[in-house]
């Protein structure tokens, strides 16, 4: 193998010395070689760990877009039942129903879009 010469001040000699000590090294050379092999092959998985971490928060959005749009499919059906479909059935009033329909809609995306609707201040729970 051959042999190369590496240039460290005082402190950073100290601080390799100490860690092959406390690591239990045989040589600073070896946690030296160390240090480089494992840098070399892709370093410690910190990249591999953010991968994954960001991986589970794309899930995790998923999970809550997923229970928001089955929400609002439930609020909607139930706003529509209740505002076109009330007592008085003569055509003013289902345009009357609908047009409250349509403010409904209106005032419940603003809201959302605002973040003053409760789940998206305090997050969505299951």
């Amino acid at each position: 193998m051959p042999q190369r010469t590496i240039r460290f001040s005082d402190t950073t000699l100290q601080r390799i010395q100490q860690a092959a000590k406390e690591k239990g090294f045989a040589s600073t050379a070896a946690i030296i070689r160390h240090a480089v092999d494992r840098e070399l092959s892709g370093g410690d998985g910190v990249e591999q760990r953010i991968a994954a971490t960001l991986d589970q928060i794309q899930e995790e959005l998923s999970r809550i877009q997923r229970i928001q749009q089955t929400q609002f499919a439930f609020v909607d059906t139930l706003a529509k039942a209740l505002l076109t479909g009330l007592p008085e059935q003569s055509s003013a009033s289902v345009a009357r129903g609908r047009e409250r329909y349509d403010r409904f809609l209106k005032s419940a995306a603003a809201s959302m879009l605002n973040g003053s609707h409760p789940a998206s201040r305090d997050g969505v729970e299951q």
